[in-house]
């Protein structure tokens, strides 16, 4: 097989050498050596490079500017970020883009990198992207089911790359989208996870109990306290602690998160003796936090802290793809011991009436629609009767919503109509066209018979004015009605 070829990009000449060294001298990879973007440039326009590695300060560019135009020529070359402590929010950006993952420098932790580009050399070896079946079983532990075409994979893996690391972590999105079952995947990931994982909802405590939570607090410190209480921040310690509803914790509480995110000192309630403590904060929020921090609400200087990476979780609306095999998985997970051995699901327009609702409340909704379906079922196949009126009539309420008792015309309807229900039949898949076609008529038909009927019932059965209000003669009318013409 051949060997990788290796791009390193770096302005330190010591950094050039080492690898040099590292990869041509002990492992027999060919490897050229760019000392700025210039130079870097000059050899890809040349060929492409199977593995690069990439300072991220260059002296005529930047190592974001350069990855992109690595992957832009060669997608399936892989890149590692080369970082200082300063740069490692950049870093992480980069893996967003598309970087197989980021090293810290100095070089210390010789065992660390040996593993990351070891990593990296059998993902070329592979032909393909670090995400593995092991990666696929461990989220399917935390109940994280993706579909194969899902966003929520490129989250994984980043979140998996970065459980790892010492950095604290924001988790973003809806109500209802598993931020904490994303944080245990975490958290499950990461050297810490023989220790505590340890959550609380800032949003779900006073000010006074959130500190105690937190903090702890002395005996006697207020009315009631009768000894110590050991705080979260020490039951933590060596583990993981989840902030949920960040945004809501108080202007004094954010203070004191700040002082242990800087220093891991904290002070319980009453307390005049710091203590210590060494835990990994993760947070979440269904809050836009900066503009908390515009409107005064938030510290600039506390979101600096927790949002060294940002992993946002889309809501359910824009990964369709998951909606599907989230309901099998949720049908699965709420049938009974007994009845495990049935083979229970929705029947095909019961699946497109789930795939297609808007699901405000994400996964929460979306468990506790399957889980009514379930308790009202007849049969081992579960129809539309089982589901929720809101969610059977999704789609014609706002089709409602949007014609009727407006100004809206006819034909404005008409094409909003046949545009919602192209997109029902395009998804389908396999097509009978003949039969469509009839249908579409008989339809059509139908609907014209009934305009006629309910213009009959308003004009009080009068045939003439009937005829008047729908601009056609009564002959015409009779006709539609399949009648027989009496001359």
């Amino acid at each position: 097989m051949k060997k990788p070829e290796i791009l390193v990009i770096d302005d330190e000449i010591e950094v050039g050498a080492f690898f040099h060294y590292y990869f041509q001298e002990e492992k027999g990879y060919p490897v050229a050596v760019a000392n700025s973007g210039s130079e870097a440039r000059a050899f890809l326009s040349k060929k492409s490079f199977d593995l690069a590695l990439v300072d991220l300060k260059l002296p005529d560019t930047d190592g974001i500017t350069l990855l992109k135009e690595i992957k832009d020529n060669n997608p399936g070359s892989v890149v590692i970020i080369m970082t200082g402590y300063s740069t490692v929010k950049s870093a992480v950006d980069a893996m967003k883009l598309g970087a197989f993952d980021y090293i810290d420098k100095p070089f210390d932790e010789l065992e660390e990198l040996d593993l990351l580009l070891e990593r990296a050399l059998q993902s070329i070896y592979n032909k393909k992207w670090f995400i593995s079946d092991e990666l696929h079983k461990l989220a399917t532990e935390f109940g994280i089911v993706v579909a194969a075409d899902s966003p929520l994979k490129d989250l994984l893996l980043l979140g998996k790359k970065v459980a790892t690391r010492k950095i604290a972590i924001l988790i973003e999105g809806e109500t209802g989208t598993g931020k904490e079952v994303l944080a245990r995947f975490i958290h499950a990931n990461s050297l810490r996870s023989g220790s505590p994982f340890i959550s609380v909802n800032c949003g779900a405590l006073t000010e006074s109990l959130l500190e105690s939570e937190l903090f702890g607090h002395e005996k006697g410190s207020f009315t009631g306290s009768q000894g110590v209480r050991h705080g979260i921040f020490e039951l933590a310690n060596k583990g993981t602690l989840f902030l949920d509803e960040i945004g809501e914790a108080s202007p004094s509480i954010q203070v004191k998160l700040l002082r242990v995110l800087e220093s891991g000192e904290f002070y319980r309630v009453g307390g005049e003796k710091p203590l210590k403590t060494d835990v990994r904060v993760l947070a979440a929020t269904n809050k836009n936090l900066r503009d908390a921090v515009k409107d005064k609400l938030f510290r600039e200087d506390l979101l600096y802290r927790l949002d060294v990476v940002n992993l946002h979780i889309p809501p359910l609306r824009e990964r369709r793809m998951d909606i599907l095999p989230l309901v099998d998985y949720f049908i699965e997970k709420n049938l009974p011991e007994e009845e495990k051995h049935l083979t229970v699901r929705f029947n095909n327009e019961a699946r497109n009436l789930l795939q297609n609702y808007f699901w405000p409340g994400n996964l929460r909704e979306l468990s506790n629609v399957v889980a009514r379906s379930l308790a009202l079922r007849d049969s081992d196949l579960l129809g539309p009767e089982c589901l929720p009126v809101h969610v059977v009539l999704y789609g014609e309420e706002d089709f409602l919503a949007e014609h009727l008792g407006t100004n809206t015309n006819i034909d404005e309807a008409l094409r909003d109509w046949s545009q919602r229900l192209l997109k029902v039949i395009l998804s389908k898949g396999s097509i009978d066209f003949l039969e469509l076609e009839k249908k579409l008529e008989q339809e059509a038909a139908w609907v014209s018979r009934r305009v006629i009927e309910e213009t009959l019932v308003k004009t009080g059965n009068n045939r003439t004015e009937a005829a008047k209000a729908l601009n056609i003669t009564p002959r015409v009318l009779r006709y539609h009605r399949n009648e027989k013409s009496r001359e």
